[in-house]
Order: structure tokens, then sequence, then C-alpha cells
């Protein structure tokens, strides 16, 4: 043992003082005895010190306190139930604009681990560690219920707080839109709870060790004073996470679709899907979806026939490089389902997530064929006719129509050369006409044609079409300004027969 002894300098009255001081004293000299006597006690001086280190490893060195408890000089039992104490049993007087209301530590859903804390404590500033004595307020962790507080706080101050209001999601007009959340308001729990912390680790307590005699107990469970201020609470579900919500449902809805072998072939209308489900939201703010299975059912009984099909073969004009100029017949390929179980299953899982749902029917799909028709056209100036020719899948090209013609008029030839149909009119004015087909004096052709039909242009300005004003046509037929004069039954033909792309070859 040291020769050193504390002595108990000052105690405070009053929570609010400062700490109390605990110095070093000087020993009183020590009374020298007979020999004898001290002898005749029958204790060996051996055995005195091994009791003094026995106690120092028993008690908590004095001086130590942990929120606003002093466990200085207890034991390991003691120092638990005063940290334990002094968290439940703290008074918390909080002030609300001008209100005060009490609380316990217990109200407010204060814990420690008590156990683990004195342990902690014993074993960093033990009695026999002298140098580590009075080493003042300590760490200590300690957890708050925030539930329990904020019921507390709640129950307390309940002029203080109005409940906000969760968003909703709703289905119109083909889509989930939101009802827009309303915040409420109450105590800001958060702040409040952090300056409780800060009290309770700074909360005094009276402790002192007297000279020669056991320690003196310090303050009962703190009493702390705080302000709390009111803050906006948001609900559960914002107007935001809403948002998101209803954007992954609407996501959900448009993405239902039936495939066999890997084509789609039975999309389900949006507004369809929004009938087989119901959305709510609870009040804990968690969106529910539940699935109406019999309606998802009754649709997808329905898929095979409406999926069912025969094959129909695509017929298509083509140039020479295989581009499809003309769709005569769509083409579609032909299904048979076999199967669409689990199909119900499937669907209710994807929209209770969220999640498009791609239902793989077991079935057979039978292949379209597809008709390439290549059209061309020749225009033999000296034999005055025009030949049209198609080679149809790539086999043996066939003439398939022979029309008479009239050419362009001297000084206005119809010129010789390969071209392609670039443009093609029901109908147009030629010449120097204005909207209403008159003519505008001092144009640069000179002349106004009005309503000229089925216009195929090849070159320029020069192409086939339709002539109501003369009916001479065939060889050595030369009436127009360049264009190659068709009937106007034959025009429309041409018009119908050649695409834009097909090939026009003018020879002499």
């Amino acid at each position: 043992m040291t020769d050193l002894a504390t002595e108990k300098t000052q105690v405070l009255s009053d929570a609010s003082e400062a700490q109390p001081e605990v110095r070093w004293a000087e020993p009183a000299p020590k009374k020298r005895g007979k020999k004898g006597l001290w002898f005749g006690i029958g204790i060996p001086v051996a055995l005195l010190a091994c009791g003094a280190v026995a106690v120092g490893t028993i008690f908590i060195a004095p001086g130590v306190t942990v929120l606003g408890a002093d466990v200085g000089m207890t034991t390991l039992d003691s120092a638990e139930a005063a940290v334990a104490s002094a968290v439940a049993d703290a008074t918390v007087t909080i002030s609300v604009d001008g209100e005060q209301k009490t609380l316990t530590g217990t109200d407010l859903g204060l814990t420690i681990d008590a156990a683990q804390t004195a342990r902690d404590i014993k074993n960093a500033y033990p009695l026999w560690k002298i140098g580590d004595w009075s080493p003042g307020a300590v760490d200590a962790d300690l957890s708050v219920d925030t539930q329990t507080a904020e019921a507390a706080l709640s129950a307390t101050f309940a002029d203080k707080y109005t409940d906000p209001v969760n968003a909703q999601i709703e289905y119109n007009d083909g889509a989930y839109s939101v009802v827009p959340s309303e915040n409420g308001q109450g105590i800001d729990i958060d702040t409040l709870i952090a300056d409780l912390s800060t009290e309770l680790a700074a909360a005094p307590a009276v402790q002192a060790l007297a000279a020669g005699v056991g320690p003196i107990q310090a303050t009962s469970s703190p009493s702390i004073s705080l302000v709390a201020s009111i803050t906006e609470t948001e609900p559960d579900l914002t107007t935001d996470e809403a948002k998101t919500t209803a954007d992954s449902l609407n996501a959900a809805i448009d993405s239902v679709s039936f495939t066999l072998d890997g084509d789609t072939v039975d999309t389900v209308p949006a507004e369809t899907v929004a009938s087989w489900i119901d959305v709510t939201v609870s009040d804990a703010g968690e969106v529910e979806i539940a699935t109406k299975n019999d309606e998802i059912e009754k649709y997808v009984t329905e898929v095979p026939g409406r999926v069912g099909q025969e094959a129909t073969d695509a017929d298509v004009v083509v140039d020479a490089n295989h581009n499809v100029l003309k769709t005569i017949t769509e083409g579609h390929d032909g299904y048979e389902v076999t199967s669409t179980d689990g199909a119900t299953d499937e669907i209710s899982a994807s929209l209770t997530s969220m999640q498009p749902a791609t239902v793989a029917l077991t079935g057979e799909k039978v292949a379209h064929k597809t008709t390439e028709r290549f059209r061309r056209a020749v225009v033999a100036k000296s034999e005055g006719y025009t030949y049209f020719y198609e080679t149809v899948n790539g086999g043996e090209e066939k003439l398939v129509k022979t029309t008479a013609m009239a050419l362009g008029k001297e000084g206005h030839d119809t010129q010789v050369g390969d071209y392609t149909v670039y443009a093609q009119l029901t109908t147009q004015n030629m010449g120097d006409c204005d909207a209403d087909g008159n003519l505008v004096p001092g144009g640069r052709f000179g002349y106004c044609t009005a309503n000229v039909p089925w216009i195929s242009y090849f070159n320029g300005d020069q192409g086939f079409h339709g002539t109501y004003w003369h009916n001479n046509f065939g060889p050595g037929a030369y009436m127009s300004h360049g264009c190659v004069n068709l009937s106007e039954s034959d025009a429309e033909w041409t018009y119908r027969f050649l695409q834009v792309g097909s090939p026009v070859k003018v020879t002499a």
C-alpha cells in the first residue's frame, strides 16, 4: 500500500456546481507500537499486504463517474447497479414552447449494458492503480429506443404533434399517379436525444474519499433540463418514394407479353393489366400489391385462340439488292399454342414485384414464306412501246405488259439511259401553273396542264404519266415535252406496278 491517502476537500450540495476536487494530502505520522503487541495481534505483515492487494482488485478507483453515476470505491455489482439506476431514474425536464414536463430515463427508452460498463470501468480503473485515481467522467455506450421516446413525448406533449399523411398511388387515365403526402410535426427527437446524451455524459457527481474511512456516496441519478424544438416529420411513404413506385408499376403494366419460339405473339394492354391488380398503402407506408388471379387466368385461357393462326405468306416488290420497295401482302408466321401452364402464377409474381412479365408459351411456330418480285420497265423509243418485266424469287424474267406510248417532240427528246423511279404522284399540275391549275404567263415552260394523273418520275422532270388531252400512242407518236405519255388506265397500272426504286431503261 502507498503511504499517501486522500481526503475530502469539497462536498457539493448543488449538482450544477463544479466537480469536487480530490487532491493528495500528506499522511499523518504513524505511531510506533511495541513489537510484542504488534505480533501479538497474530497477523503477519505479509498477510496484511495480501489483503490490501485483494481489496485493490475488488474495488474501483475513486473519482470515477459515468453518466452522472459515481462508481468510485464500489464493487463490480454496486457499480452495475449504480449505472443502471442512473440511466433508468434520471429525470429529464423538457421544455417545449414554454411548457415543461418531466420524464424519466425509462420513459424515454434509455438503456445501457450496465454489467459490461461496470466491467470496463473496473478493468480500466482498479483501486490498486493509484496513478489512475480521479479520472472524472468516463465514456459509456448509451442506447435509446427512439420509438419509446417518441411515444412518451407525443403522449406528454400531445398538442405539439400532428400526424403525417402517407402518399397514395392511384390508377387514372391509363397510368398510375401519386396523391402527394403531407408532413406532420413533432419534437425533434434526434436533436433531443443528442442533447440528452451530452448532458448525461457531463452530469456531475459529488465524490471524494475521506481520509482513513470509506467512500462518501455521490448524489443520486442526474436531473437534466432540456429545451426541445418542433420539427416537421416526414410520412413513412413520401411523394418522391411513391412516384418511384408508380413509375415501376407503369413500367410493369406496359410490359406483359406472351412469346412462342422467341416471337412476341401477344401483348396485354396496360389498362387490362392494371385491372388485374389492387394497389394500397398501409399505415406503415408499405406499398401492397394484390393480384386478381382469376382475372389473369381468364385472359390466359383465351391466349391460344387469340394467338393460334395459319401461316400467311408474304408478297413483296424488291429492287435488285432485294430491298423491299412495297409490301403487297404482309406475311405472318403460324402459331399453335399447346400449353399455358404456369402463366397465371408467373404473371402474378412479376406484377407483385413490379417487374415486366414475359411468358414463354409452349407450342409450335410455322414460319411463313416470302414471294419476292423484281420489276423493271424498258422504254423502246424506236418501237413506240414500253415493256414491263417481272422476276419472281430469282426465277426466269417474264414480260408482264406492253403499253403503247407517246414520247417527247423534237427539241424535247425523251433521253436515252438507265434510270430509277425516284418519285410517284397521283396527280400534279405541270408547267407554269398556279395552285388552281391556271396558266401563269411568262413562265419557263410556256404552258400549263392541270391535274395530270398517275406520275412516276425517273429522270429529272421526265417520267410516265396519264394523258387525257390526246389519244395518239404508239410508233411515231411524239406528243410530249419529254415525258412518256400513256393512257390514263395504263399510267395507273404503271404507277402501281413500279415502285420508287424500280429500274427504268430508255433505249433508242
